[in-house]
């Protein structure tokens, strides 16, 4: 099975033709799902030859710096909801959509 290079046409014909059905509504659960998901299916190796990253670790970092730098400051602690909140404000500012979330202009944040 060709399966790795991110050929989700590929791989539902592999599941409807080659497959040993055990479980038959599992198989058609997973098929239903590749169908309708196929175009969101990354094709990792086509993204590699265009010199696109793969990993996450850039957005990974990227987090860490704008949100976790910010609330892991000294005596400081969080609540999942209060985390989110920040992050969500803490984006819009970096987007420059303070405004428009608010209403209101940024004072050189």
């Amino acid at each position: 099975m060709k399966a790795d290079l991110g050929q989700a046409a590929s791989v539902i014909d592999y599941f409807k033709h080659q497959v040993k059905i055990k479980n038959y509504e599992t198989l058609k659960e997973l098929i239903i799902y590749f169908s309708k998901h196929q175009s969101e299916i990354i094709n990792y190796q086509r993204r590699q030859q265009a010199g696109k990253p793969i990993g996450s670790g850039r957005v990974e970092k990227a987090v860490d710096l704008v949100v976790g730098h910010r609330q892991k400051k000294k005596g400081m602690s969080w609540t999942a909801k209060g985390s989110q909140a920040l992050a969500v404000l803490k984006v819009a500012e970096l987007n420059g959509q303070w405004g428009a979330v608010f209403g209101t202009k940024t004072s050189g944040m």
